[in-house]
């Protein structure tokens, strides 16, 4: 466990949901500032590492377990993160489905189709082409 000003020295970030930042996923400038700056704590919080939390600290966690509505920016700013979060993870796996069986079906595709080095000329046409390079 660590103090709570050791998690505030580090910006949060979320490359996974967010690969081309808090602003363009569907944060305003000022939550994404805020994100950035207590989500590491917010994380820490959640996963019980802090240890001097605060009662706005206490508050935030029981927030995120809708124990309670938001009351701060940070606040705010988190629930619409992680909403975003959840609906871009409940979308994931529809799109995750339908690759694999793309990806099934290519391996049977592959096998059925002969390939241009494994096809054999008609016994006629191998005569034929025989017989014409040779008179």
């Amino acid at each position: 466990m660590l103090p709570r000003e050791h998690y505030l020295k580090q910006t949060f970030q979320d490359a996974v949901n967010f690969p081309e930042g808090f602003e363009k996923g569907g944060l305003s400038d000022v939550q994404a500032r805020l994100i950035r700056k207590q989500g590491v704590l917010i994380n820490a919080l959640m996963q019980e590492e802090v240890s001097d939390p605060t009662s706005d600290d206490q508050h935030i966690l029981k927030v995120i377990a809708n124990q309670s509505a938001p009351k701060s920016p940070v606040e705010q700013a988190w629930v619409k993160y992680l909403a975003i979060v959840k609906t871009r993870q409940a979308s994931a796996p529809a799109k995750a489905k339908a690759k694999p069986k793309a990806k099934a079906a290519e391996p049977k595709e592959a096998e059925t189709k002969p390939k241009a080095a494994e096809v054999k000329p008609p016994a006629k046409a191998a005569k034929k082409a025989a017989k014409t390079e040779a008179g």
